[in-house]
């Protein structure tokens, strides 16, 4: 259900309105002060009167049940409840309209989409300040240990990793809290050198649980992606396997050069062999997460990569196979053929 409210002088005219009424509206209530209320909003009748009138002569609650209401594709139904305010005169100086609309309403749907969009825009800026500290400190650390242990070859390797990651993610936060619209940087880059960075970030946490790596790679070219954005989607889509996992099994890499509907795309499936996807769950993996409804706070990591994946052109598609594995899909357009190079 959807709820807004707004409040309605004894002229009829709009004296204030809650947030989720200025969502609606589109325009700060502020803006709107004076107006008459049925020039904002549907007017609301009852027995062929106005009801706000009609409350404030009588000073009677009222309430209308399963009020057809105008919605910017056509009606929906909702309770409305009318209820006079009284001021120190005791008498009625507003009406205040409570109006719980049906979620059929088409716009309703897209905005409380939008409201949780917005949630989660609103702690973004304070995330990236809280990121950009913690990771000072274990740059620091990772000098030292560098220093310390420099001779060893294997962790100079995942040392410079780490280093490589850390100035990638303190240009990514610089330019996120400079700019009010993030663009991605893309270049011509090979997918498979990509892949292969994310197999090496990730294979001491798939050998920590007995999970091997197949790689199954197909002739395909060059594509046109930012590697720091898509990088961190197939991040996140690999954390996920190796966590629905448990202990024991594979994750396959495929990559095909595929054409549908004369568009020339990489195909990308990354497939775990887990126990798929429970039936309840399958249908709000893409969808960003309300409240508390993800487990200890995940539940966005599949939702970034989809923009992500969008944000380059493409599509992602997850292919459940409950009991054995699922797969995700990740198809990125071939943007020219001109001068073409293919992936190692």
């Amino acid at each position: 259900m959807v709820f807004y409210s707004f409040d309605v002088a004894p002229n009829l005219t709009l004296s204030s309105c809650d947030e989720a009424a200025e969502q609606i509206i589109g325009t700060p209530a502020a803006l709107l002060a004076g107006k008459p209320y049925y020039e904002v909003f549907p007017r609301v009748l009852y027995q062929d009167r106005d009801a706000v009138a009609e409350v404030v002569q009588s000073g009677i609650p009222l309430l209308l049940r399963d009020y057809s209401v105008i919605c910017i594709l056509g009606r929906t139904l909702a309770d409305i409840r009318l209820e006079p305010v009284l001021n120190q005169e005791s008498a009625v100086g507003a009406v205040r309209v409570s109006v719980c609309a049906s979620e059929t309403c088409s716009r309703a749907l897209e905005l409380k989409g939008a409201s949780t969009l917005i949630d989660i825009g609103k702690v973004s800026a304070t995330l990236a300040h809280g990121v950009r500290n913690p990771l000072n400190a274990i740059k620091g650390a990772v000098v030292y240990l560098k220093h310390r242990y420099g001779s060893d070859e294997t962790f100079v390797e995942f040392a410079d990793i780490i280093d490589e990651e850390i100035a990638k993610l303190d240009g990514f936060i610089t330019k996120f809290l400079s700019t009010s619209l993030l663009e991605m940087e893309k270049s011509r880059s090979d997918l498979h050198v990509l892949l292969e960075k994310v197999l090496k970030i990730t294979s001491l946490q798939a050998q920590e649980r007995d999970i091997r790596f197949v790689c199954d790679y197909g002739d395909v070219p060059f594509l046109e992606f930012d590697a720091f954005h898509l990088e961190s989607a197939i991040l996140n889509i690999v954390n996920n396997a190796i966590e629905a996992m448990g202990s024991g099994g594979t994750i396959t890499f495929r990559t095909r050069l595929d054409t549908m509907a004369d568009r020339r795309q990489v195909t990308l499936d990354i497939s775990d062999s887990g126990p798929g996807i429970p039936e309840g769950a399958f249908h709000n993996l893409l969808l960003p997460p309300r409240g508390n409804t993800r487990d200890k706070g995940r539940g966005f990591g599949l939702f970034i990569s989809r923009e992500i994946i969008q944000y380059h052109g493409g599509s992602l598609e997850i292919i459940n196979s409950k009991g054995n594995g699922a797969t995700v899909r990740l198809s990125l357009p071939v943007e020219s053929s001109h001068g073409e190079t293919h992936a190692g």
